[in-house]
């Protein structure tokens, strides 16, 4: 299945469009060689009487029915295996051509949860875990799972960015030092399943408190202290500046990787170092900008963009705090104008 490419008067680009196509051309032909489709006639006898038939073999036409049927998902079999249709092949033979490239990619991050995708998830996790019969399964009830992320969200181990929910660094630290049989789901469901067997008379309660109390005397006795490697995680807590003081509670402040938050737990204060509205200025906030936004509730900002006037200005940059959200404001009192970009 040869083009005859050099005897056809056609244009360049043509001609090496229809010279890439040959190595594809002889592939199928070799195919074809391989599995050839054959006719076979036969002969079945239908109420005395004899009636000619054929007895077919596909050949290519299976292989090529089997990647129709892999790209739409139906090439499994009864029992779920993919049948594999592969031409013959011998131990030693070459196979030309073959193509081979290199080719760099990258990958996208899982999206961070929202609220509403983080319930979801506590509804589903560990129920392959779960007994059939199992009446709750999930992480918590419908009732409590809400008030869950918000004592997450309270204790600073989860902060609010928009509509996401983004772990903080305490966070992470706890689930990197926090023993797996703990924050597993599979011990929710483990506990619910005996929970069942107990409104059935089959375990007794008595029973399932030993169990718990020998639970928790084997983790104290194994994770009584933290190795030395996971100690590290907690130095640079120890051992950070303390940005200011919360205007709300009194307490310490210090830089988070992404804002700047107070220390107390129950205290929901913090100053996020890029928002949108400060974006749009073309400025973050820094560290030394957070000192004065804590000690004077004010701090005097030179280079501010404005968009509509192509030009930079000074300003103070002024706290506001709601006692649930924290905005700024400009004030041009001590502003000096700007430059012309």
């Amino acid at each position: 299945m040869q083009v005859p490419i050099d005897s056809v008067s056609v244009p360049e680009r043509v001609r090496k469009d229809l010279g890439d196509l040959q190595p594809l051309m002889d592939s199928l032909k070799r195919v074809g060689q391989l599995h050839p489709i054959r006719v076979t006639p036969t002969y079945e006898l239908i109420s005395g009487h004899r009636r000619l038939a054929a007895a077919t073999n596909l050949g290519w036409k299976t292989i090529e029915a089997a990647s129709k049927g892999k790209a739409k998902g139906k090439d499994k079999d009864a029992d779920g295996d993919a049948e594999a249709v592969l031409p013959e092949v011998r131990q030693g033979q070459r196979l030309h051509p073959v193509w081979a490239e290199l080719s760099e990619h990258f990958t996208t991050p899982p999206r961070q949860y929202t609220e509403d995708s983080l319930l979801s998830a506590m509804e589903t996790a560990g129920n392959e875990h779960f007994d059939d019969d199992t009446e709750k399964k999930g992480l918590g009830t419908p009732a409590t799972r809400a008030s869950m992320i918000e004592k997450l969200v309270s204790s600073r181990y989860v902060q609010r960015e928009g509509k996401q929910l983004i772990p903080t660094e305490d966070g992470i630290n706890l689930a990197a030092v926090m023993p797996e049989e703990i924050k597993s789901p599979k011990l929710t469901a483990e506990w619910e399943n005996t929970l069942m067997q107990m409104e059935k008379g089959a375990v007794m309660p008595e029973e399932f408190m030993r169990d718990i109390e020998g639970m928790v005397r084997d983790l104290t006795a194994k994770y009584s202290t933290l190795p030395e490697e996971e100690k590290n995680r907690f130095q640079s807590a120890c051992s950070r500046d303390v940005i200011g003081k919360c205007p709300r509670c009194g307490s310490p402040v210090y830089e988070g990787q992404k804002n700047f938050y107070c220390s107390s737990r129950g205290c929901e204060f913090c100053i996020w170092k890029e928002s949108r509205w400060l974006s749009g200025m073309k400025k973050k906030v820094t560290p030394r900008m957070a000192k004065s936004l804590l000690a004077d509730g004010r701090v005097h900002v030179t280079g501010l963009y404005s968009q509509k006037k192509d030009k930079t200005f000074d300003a103070d940059l002024v706290l506001e705090d709601t006692g649930k959200y924290v905005n700024f404001k400009l004030d041009f009192a001590s502003g000096k104008g700007g430059q012309k970009k």
